[in-house]
């Protein structure tokens, strides 16, 4: 969606720097020394673009403060939050409450255009209706030409007026809702930062950018934008943010070539130009065979780097090009391997085992209240869910069922410290759920009601991801690259750089075909588009397709690639399978941009074989070598050829000490290995 308004002018200061994350954060200290010799620290306000960011950028900006002194560092969506909490007595709703009650109140919504009309007859239509409203409310777009979308964002204002009925907003209403306040006579009760140090201009919305206007005014204001990394912003807008705005002064920032090899790589897949080789860092392409074989790698390759003396966890970070599920299959395979992850835009809900146990309470109660018969979940304690269902209220019966059962010890008990904080957080919103029906006058505080509510919370948590930061508690990062924009990780795993994701296919919505979409010039995303806005847009040209629109969105996964690159400060694993996995085994072609980066720069190459060193590696590799001696005896009998058998047993004989010496573990694996036996003699079954 092309934006063709005036530019916006502020009176103040905008420092471009060519892109690199060491630019920035020179520049954004160079900037904010400035701004210290006028004003005390108290009184600058750093503002970000993302709530991700934010602690990055305050570690980077702490050093030039004295003392115990901390730099004044928010974000344009928790700042929006702080001036509604002063001047508005409406509750804000968290990503799953507002996800829920968008999905009631559009359930049985009269659709006036006929194409939505049959559409919301498919099962997936309200969850898709409601990405594509919760994309019009963010970026206060009010389409005006396609009537699909004209009807979409009717649904999204009687939303807002039925939740402002009841006192509640959504986060989508922040920034639009905040800058009416800064507009206002009560702008002096909410401002109190003297200058304004706004960082990742670059992706600020037309809406975040009037924000800012409103917030900065009669302030000193100093934007930094790093050129050719947009990436949020440009999914909405083609073009460099300067095309948008005019500022009283525009000078350039630090400029310094790449640090390391895997800055440079990342500035080639940026401008497209190989800079000269740095000295430090390595960037290394790890190819496996299939994609669950390179997870599988990433986890052994992690393993390898933390045995270190000097490694740790949380200093490796793998990153995904989309966010919700290919986030959460990371996760769960890296997990799988036994390695702790933490991650800033999923909580993990949908996988929870105690969620997964609150539920079949919550399931139990609901048929009870129905007076149907009960046939899932485990075995409960009846005198104890009895008990739960006398309580007046729902919070207060599932707390004390959580209490009573001994939840909280028996997640410390089989869940590791960092899983088991993880866990306790989820069963604390679960229960802010059932104190949000209780404390909700238009929804039904009932258990079959709080039972609908878990159930949809739990089934699309992969598919979903927060809107807002979440605390981190250690271990390696797994994100989207967006959302790992201008943070520093020493060791990133970029992965599946096929041709299929990098660049892929623009992915709007599944409300409409892509074509159709393409063909929205009202659309919230670059869809109407010529030549002249992809060239303004990237210096990058990875593609000889005569159609703007699959140009533009070609060259904005290659952006993307160059973010994600970009925060490894060390080594930079390029991670690729040969094989689909599915059942014709089709071939997995490598990205064009890595084919590309493969002739231009001469530092990239293969992953050096680390041996075995993740948990899940060690398990399969005494599987198959168990495996593959059975299958030599057997070959040894069938075909007449000699086998050592005092080679096999030294073998097997080292493995089942290995064993001996793993404890509980090593149990697990022994009698997965007298599984595998009993199955190839034919004993058991599948």
């Amino acid at each position: 969606m092309s934006n063709h308004i005036s530019p916006r002018q502020f009176d103040g200061t905008l420092v471009t720097v060519p892109f690199g994350s060491e630019n920035v954060e020179r520049t954004a200290q160079n900037e904010y020394r400035t701004l210290l010799d006028e004003h005390d620290s108290e009184e600058i306000l750093v503002i970000t673009g993302a709530p991700t960011s934010t602690e990055a950028f305050r570690e980077s900006l702490d050093a030039e403060l004295p003392g115990a002194a901390t730099p004044w560092v928010t974000s344009l969506v928790v700042h929006a939050t702080d001036v509604l909490d002063q001047t508005d007595d409406r509750t804000v709703l968290s990503d799953a409450l507002r996800r829920e009650l968008l999905h009631r109140f559009l359930d049985g919504y009269d659709w006036n255009s006929e194409y939505l009309e049959r559409a919301s007859a498919q099962p997936s239509f309200v969850e898709d209706a409601a990405t594509v409203i919760d994309t019009l409310s963010w970026q206060s777009s009010h389409p005006d030409e396609t009537p699909e979308l004209r009807d979409l964002r009717r649904a999204c204002d009687a939303f807002h007026d039925w939740l402002a009925d009841h006192d509640h907003m959504e986060r989508g209403q922040l920034i639009s809702e905040a800058h009416e306040v800064l507009a206002s006579d009560a702008r002096g009760d909410v401002v109190d930062a003297e200058a304004v140090l706004a960082v990742e201009f670059e992706e600020f919305f037309p809406g975040d950018r009037a924000y800012l206007d409103a917030l900065a005014a009669d302030r000193e204001l100093v934007c930094i934008a790093e050129e050719n990394a947009s990436v949020r912003r440009t999914w909405m807008d083609p073009g460099p943010v300067t095309e948008y705005v005019s500022f009283t002064e525009t000078r350039r920032g630090h400029a310094a070539p790449p640090p390391a090899r895997p800055a440079a790589t990342a500035t080639y897949f940026a401008e497209g130009t190989a800079p000269d080789e740095p000295d430090a860092g390595s960037v290394s392409v790890l190819a496996t065979d299939s994609r669950d074989d390179q997870l599988d790698a990433v986890a052994n390759e992690i393993e390898a780097l933390v045995s270190r003396p000097d490694w740790t966890y949380e200093d490796v970070a793998v990153a995904t090009k989309q966010s919700g599920s290919a986030v959460t299959d990371a996760i769960d395979a890296l997990e799988r391997a036994g390695l702790p992850t933490e991650s800033a835009t999923v909580t993990g809900f949908g996988d929870d085992p105690a969620i997964r146990e609150l539920l079949a309470v919550v399931r139990h109660l609901a048929a009870n209240e129905d007076e149907e018969p009960v046939e899932h979940g485990p075995e409960l304690d009846a005198d104890r869910v009895e008990r739960v269902a006398a309580f007046d209220r729902l919070d207060d019966g599932v707390r004390w069922w959580a209490t009573d059962a001994g939840l909280k010890e028996r997640i410390a008990e089989r869940a590791s410290p960092l899983d088991a904080r993880a866990q306790l957080g989820n069963v604390r919103r679960a229960f802010r759920m059932a104190a949000f029906l209780e404390d909700t006058g238009f929804l039904e505080a009932t258990w079959a009601s709080y039972e609908e509510m878990l159930e949809r919370a739990h089934e699309y948590a992969p598919q979903h991801n927060q809107t807002s930061a979440t605390d981190l508690s250690g271990g390696v990062r797994v994100d989207h690259v967006q959302a790992l924009k201008n943070e520093s990780y020493r060791a990133v795993f970029l992965v599946n750089l096929t041709d299929a994701e990098y660049p892929g296919d623009p992915s709007f919505t599944r409300l409409f075909p892509t074509e159709r979409v393409a063909a929205m010039p009202d659309y919230p995303g670059v869809t109407d588009l010529d030549a002249d806005a992809v060239e303004a847009t990237f210096p990058t040209e990875s593609t000889a397709s005569s159609r703007p629109f699959a140009r533009y969105h070609a060259e904005h996964a290659r952006r993307r690639l160059a973010v994600g690159a970009g925060v490894a400060t060390e080594r930079l694993y390029c991670c690729l399978y040969e094989y689909e996995d599915t059942a014709l085994e089709e071939r997995a072609q490598a990205s064009r941009f890595l084919t590309a980066a493969y002739d231009a720069l001469p530092w990239l190459h293969e992953a050096a074989d680390t041996g075995i060193t993740s948990e899940q590696a060690a398990e399969e590799y005494l599987l198959s070598r168990v495996d593959d001696a059975l299958a030599e005896v057997r070959r040894a009998n069938s075909q007449d050829v000699t086998v050592s058998l005092d080679d096999i047993e030294a073998e097997l004989g080292e493995i089942q000490e290995l064993l001996d010496e793993s404890g509980a573990r090593g149990e697990e694996v022994r009698k997965a290995l007298r599984a595998r036996v009993e199955f190839a003699n034919g004993e058991v079954r599948r």
